[in-house]
C-alpha cells in the first residue's frame, strides 16, 4: 500500500516581508521567466517602482518561499488609458502574484490573495485593480472565483488584445 503526503495549512506561513526580500525577488525573477514563455517574449513595461509598493506578501511552505504577491498604490495615477485620467484615490493594484509550480494546487494564491485584501484594508484602500492575460487561464479563473469583475483595460499594456483587467471593491 503506497502513502501521498500531502502540505496541510499549518505548514503555511504568511509574512509580510520589503520588496526586495531574497525570497519575494527569486520568486518574481521566476515569475518573469514564466511569462516571458507564456507570451512569447520579455515584458517591455517600466519597471515597478520599489516605493511605490504598500504591501509584500510571501508564504512559505516548510520554510521554503513558495507564492508571493504584492500591491502597490495607483492612487490618483495616471491609468494608461491615454485620455489623461487617473485612478481612484485609495485604490491598490495587485502585483506579480505567483506560485512556484511545485506548489501549485496548495491553495497558495488563494489564500495571499485573501492575506494582501486584508492588509490593503487595513492601510484603507477601497479598492484593488489588477492586469492579467488570456495566457494565464488560471489566474483570470482564480480572480473570477474570488470575485473579480471585468473592467476596462488600463495600465502599460492598456491596447494589446491579450490583457484583461479586473476590479474589486474591498
Amino acid at each position: 500500500m503506497s502513502t501521498t503526503t500531502h502540505q496541510h495549512a499549518d505548514q503555511v506561513v504568511v509574512e509580510a516581508v520589503a520588496w526586495d526580500a531574497p525570497g519575494a525577488a527569486a520568486l518574481r525573477a521566476a515569475q518573469e521567466a514564466e511569462m516571458a514563455v507564456r507570451y512569447g517574449g520579455e515584458d517591455d513595461a517600466p519597471a515597478i517602482d520599489p516605493a511605490s509598493i504598500v504591501v509584500t506578501l510571501v508564504a512559505r511552505v516548510d520554510g521554503e518561499p513558495a507564492a508571493t504577491v504584492a500591491v502597490r498604490d495607483v492612487s490618483g495615477t495616471d491609468d494608461g488609458r491615454g485620455r489623461g485620467t487617473t485612478h481612484p484615490a485609495a485604490t491598490g493594484e495587485v502585483k506579480r502574484l505567483y506560485v512556484d509550480p511545485a506548489r501549485r494546487g496548495l491553495g497558495l494564491a488563494k489564500r495571499l490573495m485573501a492575506d494582501v485584501e486584508t492588509a490593503a484594508r487595513r492601510v484603507g484602500f477601497r479598492r484593488f485593480v489588477l492586469e492579467t492575460g488570456i495566457e494565464q487561464p488560471e489566474a483570470i479563473g482564480l480572480y473570477e472565483a474570488l470575485g473579480y469583475a471585468p473592467i476596462e483595460k488600463y495600465g502599460d499594456h492598456a491596447h494589446e488584445e491579450k490583457q484583461r483587467c479586473y476590479g474589486k471593491r474591498l
